[in-house]
């Protein structure tokens, strides 16, 4: 999604529409993944991960070659928002965030990250291939040789992975299954962690929850909206196509090493000390470019911005270790369908106030705070106690 945000201008100059309208289509897409949410969760927790990739994938890249065809407005928003989108939910993010939340406890932190700094370089590698595709084929030509690149990938990535290690006689961590009988462990290997793991129901029941809820809401609301406009964000500011593209990617670059050591942090030491300083730093990023003319303010903007983007897999280890493995899909979705809703309006308003005033001043004005927000609230966030166990416990 992050690559997909240096087709903005080009695919907006060609259809001649709005900074609005072409908002709208994110903002549609990230409504669809509010709706399907949930049950890309309960399909993930009840079914695993591997027949939702394999369909997440070919759908998400067949839109991309149907979305190369686009030849109006209309068809541009339902090929994106109704094939694209939809393999996106079922295929990537979510989904791929449950399957190593269910491979692993005791390295979890590690994992996590790694999957989250995957992202991360994903960014950085695709945006400067996506430039030069878009300066030397077109956008058209670029996005479909997209679809058919991830077309091909999801053939192989289907087959080899596993929703989980019991698929292979495993427990998290590849800690082979020990015999009932066994009553004393060997002191010399390593110990499987003691899993927590709570419904949806008693999830929702702890105020924990709730805090790290809104704590997303406001961070992703907030970043998607700067991310879905960063280019026209950075030209405003005086830059080329070139070198906002030049800038994004080094942002995106600076997010693959801090995705991954904060990651890592937040397994060893406190993922709210961190989400609270990571998320302040956001919003000092957001008022330096307000505040501070020319390249200086851009570069205070993009550090701030990569070290929220570097944050990221801390608030979803958070989540993995507060609630566990077995409903972590669905957690998410929930989630989903709240913070999508922010994810909605959010560029929306981006694109009306640059249409309205020419200028993206009351959009970092507006979201600075967004970001102080989601710092206090992830900070209050504390690691909830087990409840008592029930007749009703193994439901939702």
């Amino acid at each position: 999604s992050s690559g997909f945000s240096r087709f903005f201008d080009p695919i907006r100059m060609d259809m001649g529409i709005s900074y609005t309208q072409m908002a709208l289509v994110f903002s549609l897409a990230r409504a669809e993944g509010g709706m399907g949410g949930p049950l890309v969760g309960w399909l993930v927790d009840k079914f695993g991960s591997r027949p939702m990739i394999f369909f997440g994938g070919l759908a998400a890249g067949i839109g991309l070659i149907l979305l190369a065809h686009a030849q109006s407005y209309g068809q541009l928003v339902l090929i994106f928002v109704g094939i694209v989108s939809v393999g996106k939910t079922a295929g990537l993010g979510q989904t791929l965030m449950a399957t190593v939340n269910q491979w692993f406890i005791r390295r979890k932190a590690v994992a996590l990250s790694t999957l989250m700094t995957a992202f991360a370089g994903g960014g950085a590698i695709v945006v400067p291939i996506l430039h030069l595709g878009i300066v030397n084929l077109g956008w058209r030509d670029t996005l479909q040789y997209t679809g058919i690149f991830i077309v091909l990938l999801t053939l192989p990535v289907a087959w080899i992975i596993r929703s989980k290690p019991e698929d292979m006689g495993l427990r998290p961590d590849g800690d082979p299954i020990e015999p009932a009988r066994e009553a004393s462990p060997d002191p010399g290997k390593p110990q499987q962690t003691p899993e927590q793991d709570f419904t949806v129901r008693q999830a929702m029941h702890t105020s924990t929850f709730w805090l790290m809820l809104f704590g997303v809401v406001t961070r992703v609301s907030a970043t998607n909206a700067i991310i879905v406009h960063l280019f026209p964000i950075l030209q405003w500011k005086g830059l080329d196509d070139t070198e906002a593209t030049l800038y994004a990617s080094i942002m995106f670059f600076l997010a693959i090493p801090l995705r991954f050591l904060l990651g890592v942090a937040g397994g060893k030491f406190s993922s709210r000390k961190l989400l609270f300083w990571g998320m302040n730093l956001g919003a000092v990023g957001l008022l330096g470019l307000w505040l501070i003319p020319g390249i200086p303010g851009i570069v205070i903007f993009m550090l701030g911005l990569a070290i929220v983007e570097g944050i990221t897999s801390v608030n979803w280890i958070m989540l993995g270790d507060y609630f566990g493995r077995s409903r972590f899909a669905s957690l998410m979705g929930i989630m989903s369908v709240f913070h999508n809703m922010g994810l909605f309006v959010s560029p929306i308003y981006a694109g009306m106030v640059r249409d309205h005033t020419g200028s993206y001043s009351l959009v970092l004005i507006t979201f600075a705070p967004m970001f102080v927000a989601s710092a206090i609230l992830f900070s209050l966030a504390r690691k909830p106690a087990m409840p008592a166990q029930s007749p009703f416990a193994n439901r939702g």
